[in-house]
């Protein structure tokens, strides 16, 4: 699609008066469908992140897109693009902050695990070495908690789940996980893998 489709202009204005209004889950939806115009499009790629940080970190992604507008109007047109560049590296920097956090706190879910009525994420892989993801998933998931120690693992997982067939659960384990693993890039681009696949459905 060309970049300057019309179509693709007319979801990104929806989606940013979503993202304004607080309707985060629409605006994810919009800048979604608009980055599927346009594999591309830095700005597209810009909501998505805040819409997906704006559900766990709202006053942290209103921050950085407020930076985004000021910085876009302060700018000559012909540097959109670096201005574009600049915030998803500022967001990436946050990001990664984050992901440090989550990786301290890892260490206490491994001591926590074995209290837990669960089996390891490490166990379950090793099951399904042995008699292959699909079955084992399917014996396990009305019986046993599946219990991750890193973002790593869990990602993993979604992939696997995205690769098997299981876009239902994938996203179900996502909402559920939400609060504990916190915004992540890695997760953003699982649920674009997500959208894609419903839509070639």
């Amino acid at each position: 699609m060309s970049i300057n489709n019309p179509k693709k202009r007319i979801l990104l204005r929806q989606a940013f008066e979503y993202f304004e209004t607080r309707r985060y889950k629409d605006a994810l939806t919009y800048f979604s469908k608009a980055l599927c115009l346009d594999s591309q499009d830095l700005e597209a790629r810009i909501g998505i992140i805040l819409s997906d940080m704006a559900q766990d970190f709202p006053h942290e992604a209103t921050g950085f897109y407020e930076l985004y507008q000021t910085m876009q109007r302060s700018n000559p047109r012909s540097l959109k693009k670096r201005v574009q560049q600049n915030i998803l590296e500022a967001i990436e920097g946050f990001d990664k902050r984050l992901e440090k956090v989550s990786a301290m706190l890892c260490d206490e879910k491994k001591l926590a695990a074995e209290s837990i009525e669960g089996i390891l994420y490490s166990d379950f892989k090793q099951m399904c070495q042995r008699d292959g993801f699909r079955e084992t998933f399917e014996n396990l998931i009305f019986s046993t908690k599946i219990i991750f120690t890193s973002k790593e693992d869990f990602c993993d997982f979604l992939e696997n789940l995205l690769s098997h067939g299981f876009s239902d659960y994938c996203l179900q384990y996502i909402e559920n996980m939400r609060q504990s693993v916190g915004f992540d890039s890695k997760i953003n681009a699982i649920l674009q893998k997500l959208i894609k696949q419903e839509k070639a459905h």
